[in-house]
């Protein structure tokens, strides 16, 4: 298995990763239970040298529900009847993931609503009560 690109600045080695294989479910007729197609990407987190401390610490902030015990971030794919097409796609989803979670997050900007947005929903607020105002029954008068 050759070296996972995430980025530019970031290539995972391949004795780090790890795949294994299963019968997969789906298409694939009468050997489907015969051949094993589904492609299970297994990636060692806490053992990569190459990630660095602080890569290391926002991998196991952000991916935590996705970490395993042991440290190690797995991908499956099951979805096409070629192994290779498997392979390729676990590979491209893991690299998805891993870049999703070391992208830095952007602070929210502070806004406050325009003068016209909070007009708006005051005359809205107007017309719904005076709505409800004209469903009632009217106590005071005499028809």
């Amino acid at each position: 298995m050759e070296d996972l690109e995430v980025n530019r600045r970031l290539v995972i080695p391949s004795r780090s990763l790890r795949m294994e294989t299963s019968t997969a479910t789906g298409p694939g007729g009468q050997r489907l239970n015969r051949v094993r197609t589904r492609v299970t990407l297994i990636y060692d987190v806490g053992g990569c040298p190459e990630l660095g401390q602080t890569r290391r610490d926002r991998l196991f902030a952000r991916l935590a529900h996705r970490i395993s015990q042991d440290g190690h971030l797995s991908v499956r794919c099951g979805r096409h009847r070629r192994q290779s097409d498997n392979i390729s796609e676990a590979r491209k989803r893991l690299s998805d993931v891993i870049r999703e979670a070391l992208a830095p997050v952007r602070a929210r900007k502070v806004t406050r609503p325009t003068r016209a947005s909070r007009t708006r929903r005051m005359d809205a607020k107007t017309r719904k009560g005076a709505q409800k105002k004209q469903r009632g029954w009217n106590w005071g008068s005499d028809s």
